[in-house]
């Protein structure tokens, strides 16, 4: 299966969004209608003369899931969980939490105060 190219990008921007949702948020039909046409533009780039039909008889309904997210996957697209969050978790860095002056510099570290 050959990567998403620009022609799929642009042109089918909503079937991506369908097939880019958690598993739970998306009816199955319209999941595999909108990777099956995704799919079957890819495989025209290079089998030009692969008729609908054929390519239908191609795949299988259990390894459709698995064929997209190794296409999703070449193509650069991050992986995403199968069920929506509930909270985003939000993990304040050290530094940036961290301004309290009175603590001592690491050791190897000059100075910041002197004693002229």
């Amino acid at each position: 299966m050959p990567p998403i190219n620009l022609r799929v990008a642009y042109g089918m921007e909503e079937q991506i969004k369908t097939i880019c949702k958690p598993e739970g948020e998306v009816d199955f039909a319209d999941y595999v209608l909108a990777a099956s046409a995704i799919l079957f533009a890819l495989m025209q780039r290079n089998y030009p003369d692969l008729s609908r039909d054929s390519f239908n008889d191609l795949i299988d309904l259990p390894m459709l899931r698995p064929i997209m997210a190794g296409m999703l996957q070449i193509s650069g697209y991050a992986a995403r969980p199968l069920v929506p969050a509930t909270s985003p978790e939000v993990i304040p860095s050290p530094e940036a939490s961290s301004s309290d002056s009175s603590t001592a510099p690491p050791d190897g570290s000059p100075e910041t105060s002197s004693n002229a």
